[in-house]
């Protein structure tokens, strides 16, 4: 089968569509995500095997730069039109959750877990996972130093200096 054939008759892009419209759910929501593939075409049995059949894909090493490739841009145009353009969170919220991520301990020295700082926020775990998405590509390099398509020189250096910002608050260092 090649990488980009249709699984139970939902193609890549159409699954990538499907991910950004049940980006707002938490996973254990199936109920919700079978409505949401219903209503847009595609049966509950046909989902679950589309869903399993494309995250396969996505984790195989063979596979998984070919079909993020795809996967990636139609997720992401499809989360824009959802929000209107509209950032999903701002650069400063996103700076103080990943600050906090990072170097947030609790009374024992432990990192607090991530849910539950993403909780202060209100942000499912699934909210959280279309954040990233929007800001990395905005502010990040890839694993290889390469600059993302729409990387903003100004807007990655404002995330580095809030980032600090609250490292330092994190570890006790003023300045």
């Amino acid at each position: 089968m090649s990488q980009f054939e249709p699984i139970a008759g939902v193609t890549l892009v159409h699954y990538a569509k499907l991910c950004a419209l049940m980006s707002k759910t938490q996973p254990h929501e199936t109920d919700r995500h079978a409505q949401i593939a219903l209503e847009n075409g595609v049966s509950h049995e046909n989902w679950e095997q589309a869903k399993a059949g494309w995250t396969a894909m996505m984790m195989n090493p063979q596979h998984a730069i070919a079909i993020q490739q795809t996967f990636m841009p139609e997720y992401q145009k499809c989360l824009a039109e959802m929000s209107g353009g509209a950032e999903p969170c701002t650069l400063e919220t996103y700076a103080r959750i990943k600050a906090a991520m990072m170097f947030e301990l609790d009374a024992n020295g432990n990192k607090v877990n991530f849910e539950q700082i993403l909780a202060r926020d209100n942000y499912k775990v699934t909210e959280w996972g279309t954040i990233e998405s929007y800001w990395s590509c905005i502010i990040g390099q890839d694993v290889h130093g390469r600059i993302l398509d729409k990387f903003d020189a100004a807007k990655a250096q404002k995330y580095r200096e809030l980032v600090q910002q609250h490292a330092d608050h994190y570890n006790g260092i003023t300045r």
